[in-house]
């Protein structure tokens, strides 16, 4: 579905469609105004938007790549080797460890470091795997990187969320969200189901049966677990009787898709794939029935599993 690299993956449309899409952001500097923050602070959130952007500059080439050709393996590997993603990755270390964080900030910069870290030691992997022409080695690479860059933001300030990746449904809930508690319960619960699932969702649309076979292998595990936590969390909360049939629907969505995954592993260790791709197409067919039932304002209680607003 997704291939994020170590930008944002996971804008939560969590169907399986085995096609590849590279969503980054583009991390532009954050405000005084909108951080809140004093000129040491903005300046230094300012500071890292401009470092980390210079990844996701390159897999904005990347993506640009997929789209004005067919999406071959082939495009995949030259356009991830043209980005040079060694060298972004070491440099990139390089200038966020030169930056100072302010002491309510230095927790989250080190985090940010110890990704950075990762990212260095995990480059030479994704060389070798492009140089072996090993799709599958490199998926699994990336999907690391991603888990790990969604750790970041489990606990991270909104400020520093937003520094680092300006998609602020994977940041914590802004205080004009609709729903009071039950809003903030809600979207908490979506955002850390997102996180969890950051990345496993990879697939891509020239992968053989037998390599989508193996990709499942390693991710379907987590995405059951995933799902059955992320419905028994919605189950744990009582919603206002405004929301009550929309609350319904997310967990029936959680139910179903969680059978969904059920029905996956089962038909993949069986090596059907004609059924798995049947049950990818269920899967997006079964969220779509649960976008229809959200009100415009539910969506923004349930934004980082509806994904950005298409119309902002």
């Amino acid at each position: 579905m997704l291939l994020a690299g170590e930008g944002v993956g996971l804008l939560q449309r969590v169907t399986w469609f085995a096609v590849l899409g590279l969503v980054v952001a583009a991390c532009a500097p954050i405000s005084q105004a909108e951080s809140g923050e004093s000129d040491e602070v903005s300046a230094y959130l300012s500071s890292v938007s401009s470092v980390q952007v210079r990844v996701d500059d390159g897999f904005d080439r990347v993506s640009e790549a997929l789209t004005v050709s067919y999406n071959t393996r082939e495009v995949l590997f030259s356009a991830i080797r043209d980005v040079e993603y060694q060298g972004i990755a070491s440099s990139t270390l390089t200038l966020a460890e030169a930056i100072s964080p302010p002491e309510n900030y230095a927790a989250d910069h080190e985090a940010w470091l110890a990704h950075r870290r990762l990212a260095v030691e995990k480059a030479k992997e994704i060389t070798e795997a492009i140089e072996a022409q090993d799709l599958q080695a490199m998926f699994a690479v990336f999907t690391a990187l991603d888990q790990d860059w969604a750790a970041i933001f489990v606990a991270t300030h909104r400020e520093f969320c937003l520094a680092l990746n300006q998609d602020s449904l994977l940041c914590q809930a802004p205080d004009d969200l609709p729903g009071g508690e039950y809003g903030a319960e809600v979207y908490e619960v979506l955002r850390l189901n997102s996180l969890a699932n950051l990345g496993l969702y990879d697939f891509f649309g020239d992968m053989s049966p037998e390599e989508r076979s193996l990709r499942l292998d390693q991710v379907q595990p987590h995405i059951e677990s995933n799902l059955k936590t992320g419905g028994d969390a919605m189950k744990a909360i009582n919603p206002p009787d405004e929301y009550e049939a929309e609350h319904r629907a997310l967990i029936r969505y959680f139910d179903d898709q969680y059978a969904n995954a059920v029905a996956i592993t089962q038909a993949n260790g069986e090596r059907d794939d004609t059924t798995v791709i049947e049950l990818f197409t269920a899967s997006g067919i079964v969220f779509e029935a649960a976008l229809d039932e959200m009100s415009p304002e539910y969506r923004k209680i349930a934004a980082p599993w509806v994904g950005p607003d298409p119309t902002s």
